[in-house]
C-alpha cells in the first residue's frame, strides 16, 4: 500500500464519520409517499416564507454541508481506486 492510498483511507473515514453527524443533526421530516410526492390530504400548494428562506436557517446550512460532504466523500472514493 503506498502512503497517497492510507492517507485517502484516513480521509474517507473523517467525511464518512463527518456525513454521520450531519445526517444524524437534522431534523426528521415526514416521510411517507404522499408527503415525497407533495399531496396528502390538507396540503397546500404554496410555499411558506419558511420554505422560501431555508436556506439561511441552521437547517438550510446542515442540508448543504450534507451535500459537500458528500459529494467529497464520493470523490474520495473514486480517486481511492485509480490510486490502488
Amino acid at each position: 500500500m503506498s502512503v497517497l492510498f492510507i492517507i485517502i483511507c484516513i480521509l474517507i473515514a473523517i467525511t464518512s464519520f463527518a456525513l454521520i453527524a450531519l445526517i444524524l443533526m437534522q431534523k426528521k421530516q415526514a416521510a411517507g409517499f404522499t408527503s415525497a410526492m407533495g399531496g396528502g390530504m390538507g396540503s397546500s400548494s404554496t410555499q411558506t416564507y419558511w420554505d422560501k428562506n431555508k436556506k439561511n436557517s441552521l437547517e438550510g446550512k446542515l442540508e448543504f454541508y450534507t451535500k459537500v460532504v458528500a459529494a467529497v466523500y464520493v470523490l474520495l472514493i473514486l480517486i481511492s481506486n485509480f490510486v490502488k
